[in-house]
């Protein structure tokens, strides 16, 4: 479809609609110019915001309006989404719909609407209960137009990422809205979650999805080519809300809740130099998580590495603590991954193995200068690499009453004899801590999702720590933008389709920018 020229009569338009800002700006300019103290200048520095934000949603607003008179272009986009619909959707006719703008107002429109075809659902032998629905309980219409241009749960694209990015980087929902009515953007409590776990629940499903077509398909070429590329792992804590069943219901009508602790389980991809090995900023790092069980994790990481290119990376650094589940499956990705196991690394993080010799050095009941003495000696022998003496230096305190117990952790260093070479790893510029995943878990996870008297349903939690995970990796807009090309996949405005294989990452390779 060809780019319509843009026509006098929308300039026109949008010219009548500064005419009276210019107008109310020459009558306050007085006013603003008298201004001689702190807060006289801070209030007149709002009100100037609040009427540019006024005049850019008047100006959106002509905008919409002229693009959703273009009848071509609707039909195109009805003929497009109903072709890939599968008889799924029939014509509803004309309706009257609201759409909510980034500076908060209101506009309502006239547009074709897709409705479900409930005679093919019934006659179908399987009633598809995953499908969404909306708050009725019925599967939602579409209305193409709309839908072409980004715009879902009557929000605009930008309004939509807006509300995600506030409500997942706030510590509350609350805060987010607080942040957001700062902007003259008053959506309710209620709206506000809806379009966070609606467009973050899209977004789920939509990563799930290219996730295992990645796992699944050959490794690409991509931003890890000849890189120096280091993961890590680790796990969280949150509390979940699990509504009970059964049981009397309480006077609002439920029946209660439990709330078990669950481990969410985050990932961070990032790139060092290969000279020095300081963190290497021209790659923007890769942050996600999961609330599925460590089979899942690494799926993911194998996922998202054979995306990047991984296959051709130089060195492959797979750093974390001393849980078993990170190691027993650490040489299976390098297999998944297709990358040589000479060119895989796996590292025990320093400060986890040094705090395991603090921990064994206050079992016996000793001075401090005794017990300062033999952590010292335990950590040159750990640094060098030398574990049969730091096993050695175990075996000479485990007797007596305490030798069960200070023997149960040396299983730990032995079994990590490779991943505890730490002067090699110094040499050759090779992390030897796990800081940045304990950072990411911090601030992705322990920040938002596990506040005091918080408790979160499975896939509303599964959304905030998408968003938030892409937030902290500064890749939030690429997941958004993502997102929206994937729901509208069947509108493709230019001569060729627009490439989704990257998925979420659609800026990896930041050389190409």
């Amino acid at each position: 479809m060809k780019t319509p020229t843009v026509p006098k009569e929308l300039i026109e338009q949008v010219v009548a609609r500064v005419a009276p800002f210019a107008e109310e700006v020459k009558k306050q300019v007085p006013g603003w110019a008298a201004v001689r103290d702190a807060v006289g200048f801070r209030s007149m520095e709002l009100d100037v915001q609040a009427k540019a934000r006024e005049l850019a949603d008047d100006i959106t607003e002509t905008v919409l309006r002229w693009i959703a008179g273009d009848e071509a272009f609707e039909e195109d986009a009805s003929v497009a989404c109903r072709a890939t619909s599968h008889d799924r959707v029939r014509h509803g006719g004309r309706r009257e719909t609201q759409v909510t703008l980034l500076g908060g107002k209101q506009v309502r429109l006239s547009a074709q609407y897709l409705k479900p075809n409930l005679r093919r659902e019934r006659t179908a032998k399987r009633v598809s209960a995953k499908r969404p629905r909306n708050r009725k309980g019925r599967r939602p219409g579409i209305f193409p137009l709309l839908a072409a241009l980004g715009i879902w749960f009557g929000v605009t694209p930008a309004l939509a990422g807006e509300v995600c990015r506030q409500v997942s980087d706030s510590d509350s929902v609350r805060t987010g809205r607080a942040a957001l009515e700062r902007r003259g953007i008053r959506l309710g409590h209620e709206r506000t979650l809806r379009i966070v776990n609606e467009t973050a629940g899209r977004a789920v499903s939509q990563r799930n999805t290219w996730l295992r077509s990645m796992r699944t398909g050959e490794p690409i070429a991509g931003a890890l080519a000849g890189k120096r590329v280091v993961v890590a792992l680790d796990g969280g804590r949150l509390r979940e809300r699990v509504p009970k069943r059964r049981g009397p219901r309480r006077k609002s009508g439920h029946r209660g809740y439990d709330a078990p602790w669950r481990e969410p389980k985050q990932l961070v991809i990032y790139v060092i130099d290969n000279r020095t090995g300081n963190v290497d900023a021209t790659f923007a790092p890769v942050y996600d998580a999961t609330l599925g069980d460590c089979d899942a994790i690494f799926e993911m990481l194998v996922a998202y590495l054979k995306a990047l290119g991984a296959h051709q990376a130089s060195r492959l650094i797979v750093v974390g603590d001393g849980a078993p589940w990170i190691w027993d499956r650490a040489d299976r990705l390098a297999k998944d991954v297709g990358i040589a196991n000479s060119k895989l690394r796996q590292v025990v993080d320093w400060y986890h193995a040094v705090e395991t010799l603090h921990e064994i050095a206050g079992i016996p009941r000793w001075a401090d200068k005794l017990r300062d003495s033999w952590i010292r000696r335990a950590k040159n022998a750990l640094h060098a690499g030398d574990i049969d003496r730091v096993a050695a230096l175990i075996d000479d305190i485990a007797v007596g009453r305490n030798a069960k117990k200070i023997s149960s952790h040396r299983d730990y260093f032995v079994r990590n004899t490779k991943r505890m070479q730490y002067a090699s790893f110094k040499h050759q510029h090779i992390p030897c801590g796990s800081g940045a995943v304990e950072s990411t878990v911090r601030r992705v996870v322990n920040q938002r999702l596990k506040a005091p008297g918080t408790f979160w349903l499975e896939h509303n939690a599964e959304g905030v720590l998408l968003l938030r995970s892409y937030l902290k990796a500064g890749r939030f807009d690429d997941l958004i933008d993502w997102s929206l090309l994937s729901a509208a996949f069947w509108w493709v405005p230019g001569p060729k389709p627009r490439d989704l294989t990257r998925g979420p990452l659609l800026h990896a390779d930041r050389a190409d920018l």
